[in-house]
Order: C-alpha cells, then structure tokens, then sequence
C-alpha cells in the first residue's frame, strides 16, 4: 500500500481509507471486524465514519474491534449532524423541511424531539459531539475530526476556535471537512491562517467517471491551497464495478441507498458505461480498476474512500493502487469521455 501525506500535514494516509457508512446497517460487527482485518493486512490503516452512521452504532463497532490496535490506526470521524436515538424515529424528509434553504425552522424541530443546538458546527454541539464519539470509539483522541457540511449558522470563526480547542486538548490531532464549496472551504483557510488556527487538511467530495464535477473547481482550488481530496463513491455506487448490468432491478443492484440508484440510473449513464467497459477491456482493466485508477490519477486526490462488503472486493481496489494507470491508459479514458459533461451533480442533501 502507497501512503501519502495529508495535506500540508506530516500524518501519512493510506490512498485507499475504509469507509464505515455501512457498517451497522448492512455490514454486521463480525463481517466489519474481518473486513478491517484484512484491510489492515493490506496496509489500509486508516477507517473514516460520521458520528451520526447508524445512530452512532457505526463508530461503537469500530470502537471495539480496533481498541487492541488503536494506535496503528488513523480514525477519520465526521460530525455535525444530530445522532438520532433509537425512541426517535428520524424522517429524513421531514428533518430536512424543518431544516429548510434559508432558515431552520427550531419549533418544527422541537415538535419533532430535536432541540435547536442538537446538531451544527457552534461549540456548544460540538463539544457534546466529540465526547461521545471518543466515548464510542473507545479512545481518547480522535486523528482527523472533519466538519461533515459547511454551517451557514455558525461563523467559521467559532467552529475553527472550537477546532483548535480540541486539538490543544489533545483530544484531536488534524482536522478536515466535508460538503463544502470551494469558496466556503477557501474561506475557512484564510480565517485559520488569519486567527493563527489549526486549518482543514483535507475535503471529502464525490468523484467518479459518471460525475465529474470536481474537475472544475474543486480539484484545481485544492491543489492550489494544498488540501488533500479524499474522494468518495469512486465506483457510483457499484455501477463502475462491472457487477452491475443495465437490466438488474435498480433496489438490489446498487444497494440499500436508493437515492443513487435514482441519481445514475439512466439511458445515458450505461451509454457511457458500455464505452468505459470496452476501453477498460482493451488495456487489460477490469472496470472497477479502470475507475479507481482514474480517480486516484486526479489532481489533488489522496486516498479513495471505499466501502467493500466483501473481502475479495479488495483486490481491485489494491491493484488500483499497486499498479496506477499509465499516461497512455489515461488518454483512452479522456478520449472515451470526450464531449461528456462534467457538470452533473446532485444536490447537497443527498450527500453523505
């Protein structure tokens, strides 16, 4: 396994990280245990969660299964988000009405059993948020503490001071973003370096052959600033692993999150797939090496984060790294995806 520096940072970061969303959900404590056992063996040292994955059943399996090696391992963990308890059922659409464009509408949230600071980037959440996620996972710090969305209703001051804060405790030792728009995240690093503040290392965004939209200003905005990409959904949600067929029932085809079957599920979406399956045949590609390979090949990107259900599903994604792909490799993809738009993108709220 190749390893790379986070950011401008001296923590050194697998390019392939664990994701853990579905740990909890459709992943049980004994698959996730031999999944992160075997990515350990491979060199993938590094897991990510959010504090809110599974109601907070996600980072209490991951708590116990690496606490016999926690310190060989990097715990990237997202918050922000209101962790949900179990006597109250979370209606995503109802919580994202409440929540609304403009402004949250607080008494629609009380009603539902969400108090106003239950959830944000101000310090009072925060704080809260921290201590029970280090109460999960069973630790006393966390290595990488990432914001999981940009909050209009907090300065970026207040949420960077809180930042500094943890890591001054020692309670975290980097910290990152998620969700977040060039000019937001570009805001957020000249108020560190204006305050003397810990500052976002990495962001974590959404990359893949089927939604490029990163190439236009994220990719070029992070290098330039030295931010680490982390990309996620480099395989579309398995649709780019070449196990997915155009005629396999969208529910069970691309898993247990339907809003991606609705996203890419489209005439256009496997017109562009039988063409990067027959570029990916004739270099020797298996199609989901061909995916990762492109993605990892992209400016800025450190580390895929990826989410096998089984261990074999780790093979490609290693060779991904092992054996990157060449220039030549490179310019069949771009000559395959010549004339594809790159400014398809779904909204904010279906982001994870």
């Amino acid at each position: 396994m190749k390893y790379v520096n986070l950011g401008l940072s001296g923590l050194r970061v697998p390019r392939l990280i664990f994701g853990g969303a579905h740990i909890g959900e459709i992943v049980s404590p004994d698959k996730a245990a031999e999944l992160i056992g075997r990515g350990r063996e491979l060199g993938i040292s590094a897991i990510y969660a959010a504090d809110d994955y599974n109601r907070g059943r996600t980072e209490a399996i991951i708590g116990k299964i690496v606490k016999p090696y926690r310190d060989e391992m990097t715990l990237i963990i997202k918050a922000g988000h209101r962790v949900a308890s179990d006597a109250i059922p979370r209606d995503p659409g109802e919580f994202h009405a409440a929540m609304g464009n403009g402004e949250m509408d607080d008494a629609r949230l009380w009603n539902m059993g969400i108090s106003p600071t239950a959830r944000g980037l101000n310090r009072k959440h925060m704080v809260k948020a921290l201590d029970a996620s280090l109460r999960r996972l069973q630790t006393d710090y966390v290595d990488v503490y990432s914001a999981h969305f940009w909050d209009p209703y907090t300065p970026i001051e207040e949420t960077l001071e809180t930042f500094a804060g943890f890591v001054s405790a020692g309670k975290v030792r980097y910290i990152a973003c998620s969700q977040t728009e060039p000019w937001q995240l570009y805001k957020a690093l000249w108020t560190s370096e204006r305050l003397q503040l810990p500052r976002y290392e990495a962001v974590q965004i959404r990359l893949n052959l089927l939604e490029r939209y990163a190439m236009k200003s994220y990719l070029p905005a992070t290098a330039a600033a030295g931010v680490s990409v982390l990309a996620f959904n480099s395989l579309a949600s398995g649709l780019l692993s070449g196990a997915v067929g155009k005629n396999a029932a969208t529910t069970d085809a691309l898993g247990y999150r339907r809003r991606y079957a609705e996203m890419y599920w489209s005439e256009g979406t496997f017109t562009l797939l039988e063409k990067l399956t027959r570029c990916a045949e004739s270099i020797g590609r298996s199609l989901g090496e061909l995916a990762q390979g492109w993605a990892l090949a992209q400016e800025s990107v450190a580390a895929l984060l990826i989410g096998p259900n089984q261990v074999e599903e780790f093979d490609a994604q290693v060779a991904a790294v092992d054996t990157p792909l060449s220039g030549s490799e490179l310019k069949a993809i771009s000559d395959v995806l010549e004339g594809e738009p790159l400014d398809r993108r779904v909204g904010a709220e279906l982001l994870r």
